[in-house]
């Protein structure tokens, strides 16, 4: 306890001494430094790897292929209600608002949300903006809210985990885990959020500087390829 108590005295001396300005520069500094590690000698992307990952035409073809062919209806483009979408403006984090955002998108899916559990947390889940939980009884969906998600990253991120209890209803799935997952966001797109999966599945910039994020496991150029297919 002593030493933890020596080393928050040093720190606050150091910031300080060296004032604001000069914080602001070591942190782009070491954003830089973490960029270049990452990039160039760790060969990773700054950004997660689905993010660069090729999803294949044949496979992006296969999926609506599955869709137009198992989906009982077809579905208008959806838009946010005004009054939830002015008060995720207000309050990004509201989970009451959150929740009625999720019924709102279950209801666009022909699904019954307010038996669905959501718990907004900002516990990193790996490799992943969100996940549902069902046994058909019990439904639960996990929402990790990052600073820097805009609206549309919110939607959209709920949109696939909706979509992901609307394919289960249906028995529409693929065995492969990420090719269900690319069946999933294709699904998003066939069933009225290409939209917000469009916009939300944009590269974002991060929490530190030169670091980059996005959500989702296919890209812009993805979502606009298979809308055409849909045409």
């Amino acid at each position: 306890m002593e030493a933890l108590q020596k080393l928050v005295y040093y720190l606050v001396n150091f910031l300080n001494k060296i004032g604001v300005n000069s914080i602001f520069e070591l942190i782009a500094f070491i954003g830089c430094i973490y960029f270049l590690v990452k990039r160039f000698i760790l060969r990773k992307a700054p950004v997660p790897s689905s993010a660069f990952k090729t999803v294949p035409h044949e496979l992006l073809k296969k999926c609506v292929e599955i869709l137009q062919r198992k989906e009982k209806k077809s579905y208008a483009p959806y838009k946010v209600p005004e009054e939830i979408l002015e008060g995720l403006k207000k309050e990004l984090n509201d989970e009451v608002n959150l929740k009625r955002l999720l019924c709102d998108i279950c209801a666009h899916l022909g699904i019954d949300g307010s038996f669905i559990r959501l718990i907004v947390q900002d516990t990193p889940m790996p490799d992943r903006a969100g996940e549902i939980d069902t046994d058909l009884a019990h439904t639960t969906i996990r929402l990790e809210l990052k600073p820097y998600y805009t609206i549309d990253t919110v939607v959209a991120v709920l949109a696939h985990e909706s979509i992901h209890l609307h394919l289960y209803y249906e028995g529409i799935h693929l065995q492969d885990t990420w090719e269900n997952e690319i069946l999933t966001d294709t699904a998003a797109v066939y069933c009225g959020f290409g939209e917000y999966i469009y916009r939300g599945y944009a590269v974002m910039q991060g929490e530190f500087a030169l670091s980059y994020q996005k959500v989702g496991y296919i890209k812009q150029e993805d979502v606009q390829y298979i809308q055409t297919l849909f045409m």
